[in-house]
């Protein structure tokens, strides 16, 4: 890569991830993220101290953001970014959770040629599929893309998550960070941000100013879409409740969440072109044996939480809420 070639880096406010870490890194990897940056917070599971393992290894940069403070994390988090100076002028920047994998439909599937897609582009807005839970109760070790495939329509105009989107941008272009979109413009117009959607189509000049989610003229699919593995088994699900949502401090998850985001409506498989360079990557990372150690003492906490949720009353009670149109092989 040349010196003036840029670079693609992504942030992430983290907590309590860990038993789907590595596959996530590992399909960041596979899509061509030169620097992932994930900054912890308030972790008891084991993910802070396996992301700090894969720092020493040179994978990522892992931050410690925890915070006497009440302050929100993300914000933190951004933050400390925009102070480490890591994004030159012409380096992209996309904010990316833990549970959205940035599906490429371009080229040889990488940011790269996503932006090759779309030559023009200094911003980029990159829409939601919610990926349902297909009916998965129990917790396994596998990679989410195996055991969620079920999605919803492109077409979908409610509930309005469903059009969510994140965006990618060239760090000369914006000053400020947000979850889904880039705040703080330096340019003066939004012709000059050149944002453009999913499909390659310029953005309405009303985003300029505001918005965190596609509209009927706006949505666009054709070249990227970003899986959102929002609920995982209802047995994960379960463990989600009980850490709360990452961006609403203080909000409970519950039955109304769940309905919400369980979209099931279509199968949708084209996050597997980029299954085998995510494998390869994925296993590199667990030939060192402590990422190893740490990975499985994570999932094997996650299951302890699991059990003991399971004799909560009120779990039992979403529980079986969740699961009451399932069958009885998949309850078993």
């Amino acid at each position: 890569m040349a010196d003036q070639d840029p670079r693609y880096i992504s942030v992430t406010p983290m907590k309590n991830e860990g038993p789907f870490v590595l596959e996530w890194v590992a399909h960041n990897r596979a899509i061509g993220i030169d620097q992932m940056v994930v900054m912890t917070n308030d972790c008891t599971d084991g993910t802070d101290v396996l992301l700090q393992r894969l720092d020493e290894k040179g994978v990522l940069t892992h931050i410690d953001n925890n915070s006497r403070r009440k302050t929100s994390p993300q914000k933190r988090a951004y933050n400390t970014f925009l102070k480490m100076e890591v994004a030159r002028p012409q380096d992209w920047v996309v904010v990316i959770d833990a549970d959205e994998h940035i599906n490429i439909k371009t080229g040889d599937h990488t940011l790269r040629a996503l932006t090759d897609a779309i030559p023009d582009a200094k911003t980029i807005s990159m829409t939601w599929r919610l990926f349902g839970n297909a009916g998965v109760v129990r917790y396994e070790d596998r990679f989410l893309s195996d055991q969620f495939r079920q999605a919803a329509p492109e077409k979908i105009y409610r509930p309005p998550q469903a059009w969510g989107f994140k965006t990618m941008f060239q760090r000369e272009i914006w000053d400020g960070l947000g979850v889904h979109r880039p705040k703080k413009p330096a340019v003066e117009t939004i012709e000059e941000c050149h944002w453009y959607n999913g499909s390659g189509q310029l953005m309405p000049e009303r985003y300029y100013e505001k918005s965190w989610r596609s509209a009927r003229d706006s949505v666009g699919y054709d070249f990227v879409q970003v899986n959102h593995y929002a609920l995982k088994s209802c047995e994960s699900y379960l463990v989600k409740k009980m850490r709360g949502r990452a961006h609403h401090l203080g909000e409970s998850l519950g039955l109304e969440y769940w309905n919400m985001m369980n979209q099931n409506a279509e199968t949708n498989t084209s996050i597997d072109v980029v299954l085998d360079r995510k494998r390869g990557f994925y296993y590199e990372m667990l030939s060192d044996p402590e990422v190893a150690r740490l990975h499985h003492a994570s999932c094997d906490l996650h299951r302890q939480q699991i059990g003991q949720l399971r004799d909560l009353p009120e779990m039992q009670d979403l529980m079986q809420q969740m699961t009451a149109g399932f069958t009885a092989s998949q309850q078993a």
